[in-house]
């Protein structure tokens, strides 16, 4: 029997012609299906696009990309919008947090250009710097004494050893030399003169600042803990940050308003947007 013999009786039976449609519509779902892989699909580079990775290419390494290097950018490009293409159709940016990151930061960086900010009036910024006086008031200046007590050294002494230094500077204080009293804490003074609060955090840390500044004045107090261990404390003179005049701080101010309104007009272009949205959420 020929082929041809064989083909007509093949046709004749029932259910070859319907595997036929099956697969000629299965074929046409494949290359018309938007999310899916096309063979006729079109990736192009614009000129734009190269514009763009040859200034990205000289800010990196301060030199124009050689023949070779820009075909590699080309290459790059592609390969990146292949798989993105192909991720994409396959759902692989749905419920994706990095994503879903990315994009909302791309949505407030579209935003940020249609803010329209101006520059505030003098009124305006005076109102801004009294309503906002601990952005722009100068940090407190602290004066004083330690002495360092090391708890590994000292161990169960600490606390008896620190009641007795604290009478001796207190009762002979003016005679008494505080530095030679206590331990050794090396590249730590045992005076500091009108020292910044942050200065002094970054140096011992804030919990012993703060309570540095809740200290009387004049007399051996403590011991505070800090980074370090334990301290003995004597406040000299503490200077309160004061507010300065407009005039000193008018750009910071400006910067500061325009931060402001940024921030409230970023938070109305959300509120417009939520408004298009039913929000439904369990109950914290």
């Amino acid at each position: 029997m020929s082929w041809r013999e064989r083909l007509h009786l093949l046709l004749k039976e029932p259910i070859i012609p319907f595997l036929m449609v099956g697969a000629a519509l299965f074929g046409l779902q494949a290359f018309w299906s938007p999310g899916g892989s096309q063979g006729s699909a079109e990736i192009v580079v614009s000129d734009e696009q190269a514009a763009t990775m040859v200034k990205a290419f000289v800010r990196t390494w301060q030199r124009p990309p050689s023949q070779e290097e820009l075909q590699r950018l080309f290459d790059d490009h592609v390969r990146t919008e292949v798989l993105v293409r192909e991720a994409t159709a396959l759902g692989l940016d749905r419920n994706d947090t990095i994503v879903r990151r990315r994009l909302r930061q791309k949505m407030e960086f579209v935003n940020e250009g249609e803010l329209k900010l101006s520059l505030a009036s003098n009124q305006e910024l005076q109102g801004h710097l009294m309503a906002h006086a601990d952005r722009f008031r100068s940090e407190p200046l602290v004066s004083f004494e330690q002495v360092f007590l090391d708890p590994a050294r000292r161990g169960d002494r600490l606390n008896r050893d620190a009641a007795a230094f604290k009478a001796q500077l207190n009762s002979n204080g003016q005679g008494l030399n505080a530095s030679a009293l206590g331990d050794p804490l090396a590249m730590i003074e045992s005076r500091w003169s009108e020292e910044r609060r942050s200065e002094l955090v970054a140096q011992f840390g804030s919990t012993f600042t703060d309570a540095l500044l809740e200290q009387p004045r004049g007399s051996w107090v403590g011991p505070i803990p800090s980074a370090y261990g334990m301290h003995l404390v004597r406040v000299s003179a503490v200077k309160p940050g004061a507010l300065p005049p407009l005039e000193q701080v008018r750009d910071a101010v400006q910067r500061d308003w325009q931060a402001d309104q940024r921030q409230d007009q970023q938070e109305e272009l959300y509120r417009q947007l939520l408004a298009k949205y039913t929000v439904r959420m369990p109950q914290p």
